[in-house]
Order: C-alpha cells, then structure tokens, then sequence
C-alpha cells in the first residue's frame, strides 16, 4: 500500500514536472530563439516587419517631378526626340529608348521611398546585373554630398514595384533617382507614407544650365556599373552637382554628326566624345572632323574633349592582327587616327582637348567585367581621370 502511493506521487510530481518545462519553453522560446539564433527571425519580428511592409502608401508619378539628363523635346525617360526617328541610325534610334542617364529630383518628409515601374523590354544583358540594366538606384542630399540610399530591384517582369528603404526619420530631403541603363520606362511612380509629402525639389543642387554631353559606347551608356549611379558620367553629375546627358549607344558609338546636332540643342557646356572602342580608323578619320566642325559652327567656344579607347584586357593573348576588331594593332590604329584629327583640329581649333588611355582604368587588368566593359572599379578611374580634365579645362574656359 505504501509503495502504491510513493508510485503515484512519483509519476504526479513528474507530470508536474515536464508540465513546467513544457510551459517554460512555451512563453521564453521566442526571446531565447532571438538572443541565441539571430539571424532567424522569430514570429514576433516577423509581425513587426509586415506591419512596416504594410504601411498605407500614395504613389506619385515621376513625370509630375524634375526630369534631369534629359534632351529638349524628347518624350519621358527617352534619350532623342520623336523628330530624329528616320534620320539617325535604327539601332541608335532603338537605343535611345534605354533611360541611361537620365534621374528624377523630388523632395519628401516620408519615412519609406517605394518605387513603381513598367518596363519597355525587360531585357537580361549577360555582362551586367539586373539592378544596372533594368532597375534603379537612389541618392539623398546629406552634408553637402550625395549619399546612397538603396536600390529597387527589378522582380523579372515587366510590372515591378519595390521597397527601397523604410524606417526613416520624418524630416525633409533631397532626392536623386537614377533610372534604368539598358531598358525604356514606359510608366514610373514613387511611394510614400500616405500622410508624408512629395513635391519637385525644393534645392537647385545640380545645376541644369549648360550640361555635360557624354556621347559614346556601351561603357558610355553603363556598361559594366553594378547600379546606375556608379557610371562615370553619374559619378561625375554627383561630384560636380552638375547635369549630365548620356548619349552613350552600345555598340553604335560611331562619332555621327546626326547624334551632336540633337545633342547641340541643350546648349551644352562641354562634350566629351568617347566613341573611339566602336569606331574603326576609317570612321574616326571620316566622322570626327565633320562632328567637331559641326559644333564650331554652332559655338566655336565649346570644349571637345576627345577619349582613346583602352587595350582590352584579352588582347594582350590574342594573335595580333591589324585588321581583326579588338586585338591591340587594331585598337592602336584606331587611337592613332584619333590623335591624328586631333593634332590636326587643335592646329586653329584651341578648345579641343585629349585624354590618352594609358591611365584611364589602370594598368592592373582589374578593371573589366569582361575584358571590355568597364565594373565599377573601371568606372571609378575612368570618373578620376575625366573629371580632374573637365576642372582643368573649367579653369582654363570659365565655363
């Protein structure tokens, strides 16, 4: 009888037991899981990040805002005007579509930025990240410099709709957003806390009178950057509080004069020819005296600043031969009919300046993508080299 009862008290107190630690485990899981497994999210931060997600948004069209990098009389995020449709090449004409270079200014008091965008093509360039060829990049206004802010990413479709950043404090900033390298944008909008405000820029800060002209190559239009704010004409924008306008056409950077008579019309400030990669000798040598001649007729007092292209990285094992595109003779000719028209122009033009290749992206071979196209180390010296030339020649024209 008395081993009976010391049984069932044994078995009570053992139910009691696993009851407790069963409870334990129950009500300090969540904590316990937080402190010693932090990188998993437990349900409770799980809910706090969906009530973020789930903050009421008004979305504004872009349009409604500061277009920069734009020609005059081109349609949204479009690079030519409807007019130049049949008088320049079809690819170019195709190109011009990409939004390359081209950012919206807004100001905004709201702790999230989402952005909507539809997408022309949604194309997947192989040598470039989805974020460079099809998605955007976003800069805020902060101690006197332009400080990055995130990226929205592209979702594989052509309807996208993504969080930038979320959690900031309510106060007023400048914005800078940077569209798409490599696709068009047939519909852009940007989110905000529905009680925030949006409104056109309240701050000049890039000044838009008299912009930079880059017109050029893929690695003029961005290729190989890993976001659209890191090419070498947007770091020079940033840098310079300056717009820039980016006529760069992969492939088709050819040193036409159709492409300056638009670009002529923007009044520029400067223009940077960087067409050399695509333009074999015979092209340079035909092309580039009738362009240059084209912007002294216009305004003879416009800096030229004329780019050789860089050996690429792959030439360096490839048998040479002059007469094959990319081997190191064929680049050479090429820099040497440019330096050439140079030499010859800035005879009795003195505004016409050069910038030779040997340093441009280093000498390391760490530079490329892909033996030609420029990451975002490339672009980085590219941006050093070609801004250090452009406050020379502010120094030396005033302009």
């Amino acid at each position: 009888m008395k081993k009976g009862v010391i049984k069932k008290f044994s078995v009570i107190l053992n139910i009691i037991l696993l009851s407790g630690i069963l409870f334990f485990f129950y009500r300090y899981y969540p904590t316990i899981k937080s402190k010693f497994f932090p990188e998993n999210l437990t349900a409770i931060q799980e809910a706090k990040l969906k009530d973020q997600n789930d903050i009421a948004t008004d979305f504004y069209d872009a349009s409604n805002f500061k277009i920069i990098g734009q020609l005059p009389n081109t349609k949204n995020y479009e690079r030519l005007p409807l007019s130049s449709k049949n008088k320049v090449r079809k690819p170019v004409w195709g190109l011009s579509k990409n939004s390359a270079g081209i950012s919206i200014r807004f100001s905004s008091n709201s702790s999230i930025i989402k952005i909507r965008w539809k997408l022309k093509d949604n194309r997947n360039p192989s040598n470039m990240t989805p974020i460079t060829a099809k998605g955007l990049d976003l800069y805020a206004y902060n101690d006197n410099d332009w400080k990055f802010v995130g990226v929205a990413k592209p979702n594989g479709t052509n309807k996208n709709e993504a969080l930038v950043i979320q959690g900031m404090e309510t106060i007023n900033r400048e914005y800078l957003l940077n569209l798409p390298l490599y696709d068009g944008i047939d519909l852009l909008e940007i989110g905000i806390d529905k009680n925030a405000r949006i409104s056109n820029p309240k701050k000049e800060i890039i000044d838009t009178f008299r912009p930079i002209i880059f017109y050029g190559t893929s690695i003029t239009q961005g290729a190989s950057a890993s976001r659209p704010g890191l090419t070498y004409s947007a770091l020079i924008k940033r840098r310079l509080n300056k717009d820039v306008i980016n006529l760069g056409f992969s492939g088709n950077g050819w040193f036409e004069k159709e492409i300056i008579e638009y670009a002529m019309t923007s009044n520029p400030s400067l223009i940077i020819l960087d067409c050399t990669p695509n333009s074999s000798a015979d092209v340079i040598r035909k092309n580039l005296p009738k362009t240059i001649n084209y912007i002294n007729s216009i305004d003879n007092k416009t800096p030229i600043v004329l780019i050789e292209s860089v050996i690429r990285d792959f030439a360096f094992f490839k048998k040479d031969d002059k007469s094959i595109f990319g081997t190191k003779s064929f680049i050479k000719e090429q820099n040497k009919a440019l330096k050439e028209t140079y030499d010859n122009i800035s005879k009795t033009n003195k505004n016409v300046f050069y910038i030779r290749s040997e340093n441009l992206i280093g000498k390391d071979n760490e530079a490329t993508i892909d033996g030609t196209h420029f990451n975002d180390l490339g672009h980085y010296r590219a941006y050093e080299l070609i801004k250090e030339e452009i406050e020379k020649i502010t120094l030396y024209s005033g302009i």
